[in-house]
């Protein structure tokens, strides 16, 4: 956590509906918007992360399991490099492991191409945002949502560590880093993913659990150019990023 904020507020309409749909997460129900720092709020849209410091038009962050940039990413098919990367084309329908969820895009991805998915969110943030996306999409959304059988909230180390070999086919690992570099600003949903929950510095030893329970092989999602967390048995590019790829068993 790097903006020195409470994440865990949420504004409430009186009822506290959406904070008794997460009693374990910590949302602080608050009556008035906040001067400083995230909170969380529901809309007509979902729930939704919104930022004291933006503008009065700003929409917020509200994930949408059923948004136009999921569906490009359906439209690529199994010639998509996560797809590629996941190894389709020959084991079409793999049991995924997301470890690092975060807002969902790939999760869903994996599960519109066909993969059954279960996934993991540690921060209680992302993952009450999600749990909101997803009930949703299973209400109005795409008959392919039911192969995102599972979401939890847990810390991918902890679970993992007590988790049999071989549950999962393909473990996914997509992990936050400081970003190389770049001229272009990052969207906002990466910003404030960013600022939010900041780096992930337990990626490396993630990934040496992750290579002792896959029952295929661990697939590491990076910038184009940064460094792997360990020599990889072989690479998929995308053009600003790539897919490091472990072959387990």
């Amino acid at each position: 956590m790097t903006t020195g904020q409470s994440p865990f507020r949420l504004l409430s309409d009186g009822t506290a509906k959406a904070s008794q749909r997460w009693p374990g997460l910590g949302l602080i129900p608050i009556s008035e918007r906040p001067v400083e720092g995230f909170y969380l709020e529901t809309t007509h849209r979902g729930l939704t992360l919104q930022h004291a410091g933006t503008t009065d038009n700003n929409n917020g962050l509200c994930l949408d399991m059923c948004a136009d940039d999921i569906q490009r990413r359906l439209d690529s098919g199994r010639q998509s490099p996560l797809a590629k990367a996941m190894g389709l084309r020959r084991h079409p329908e793999p049991h995924v492991l997301d470890t690092t969820c975060g807002l969902g895009r790939d999760s869903a991805t994996l599960a519109g191409l066909g993969c059954t998915v279960t996934a993991l969110e540690r921060h209680p943030v992302l993952f009450a945002l999600l749990d909101d996306a997803l009930a949703r999409a299973r209400t109005d959304g795409p008959a392919w949502i039911a192969r995102w059988q599972a979401l939890r909230h847990q810390d991918a180390l902890a679970w993992l560590g007590n988790a049999s070999a071989g549950l999962f086919d393909v473990i996914y690992i997509d992990p936050m880093f400081a970003a190389p570099r770049r001229k272009a600003r990052p969207q906002k949903a990466l910003a404030w993913l960013n600022e939010l929950v900041g780096e992930d510095t337990d990626a490396a030893a993630l990934l040496s659990l992750a290579r002792m329970r896959a029952a295929r092989q661990v697939v590491v999602k990076q910038h184009a150019r940064a460094q792997p967390l360990a020599p990889a048995d072989r690479q998929v590019q995308a053009k600003a990023v790539r897919f490091d790829i472990y072959l387990c068993g």
